[in-house]
Order: structure tokens, then C-alpha cells, then sequence
């Protein structure tokens, strides 16, 4: 690998981690308790292909074929994560809602 490619490819898998971090905590507040999605070959609506080519942005060249390959893995690891990072969150807020009086 050229100079700072490495560096720039590490940065980028712990991008894409925090991405799927971030889309999971926000996903949390919609996910039913105890039940997890299964892993997806999408990120960000985008394919593997289109990920990589996101994070890559503004870099020289063609992003490295391990980020395309990688990049999904960690942004699934993140979003599990958010997921049980959102989970208190979305049960504290779940029942409120389930006793809340809609009409008086």
C-alpha cells in the first residue's frame, strides 16, 4: 500500500462503524424490544460498492476492493451496537406510550 492509505483505510472502517452506530440508536426508537435485524448487505441505502465509494470521497484513485468488502461488517457491528445502546432508551419511551390516555 502507497503512503497513508493504511491510516486513511483504518479511519474509514471506524467511519463506517460509527455510521452504522448512529443509524442504530436512531432505529432503536423503532425496533421491536429483543429483536434484532439480521446483517444486510446495505449501508446507508447504499450497496457495498456504494459505501466504499462514499467513505473513499475526496481520496485519490479507487477506494481499496477490502474497504468494499469490510466496510459493511463494521457498519453492521456499529449498528447492533446503536441498537443495544438505543435499547434503554426505546423501553423507557415504549411504556410511557403504552399507558398514555389519548382520550379523556
Amino acid at each position: 500500500m502507497a503512503d497513508g492509505i493504511a491510516p486513511a483505510y483504518g479511519q474509514l472502517l471506524q467511519e463506517a462503524r460509527e455510521l452504522g452506530r448512529a443509524d442504530g440508536m436512531f432505529a432503536a426508537a423503532f425496533e421491536t424490544p429483543g429483536i434484532s435485524p439480521g446483517r444486510s448487505e446495505r449501508c446507508i441505502g447504499r450497496t457495498p460498492a456504494e459505501f466504499a465509494r462514499l467513505l473513499w470521497e475526496g481520496r485519490p484513485g479507487t477506494p481499496p476492493i477490502g474497504l468494499e468488502v469490510n466496510a459493511p461488517l463494521w457498519y453492521s457491528t456499529g449498528f447492533h451496537e446503536g441498537l443495544e445502546a438505543g435499547a434503554p432508551h426505546r423501553r423507557g419511551t415504549t411504556a410511557a406510550l403504552q399507558f398514555r390516555r389519548v382520550f379523556g
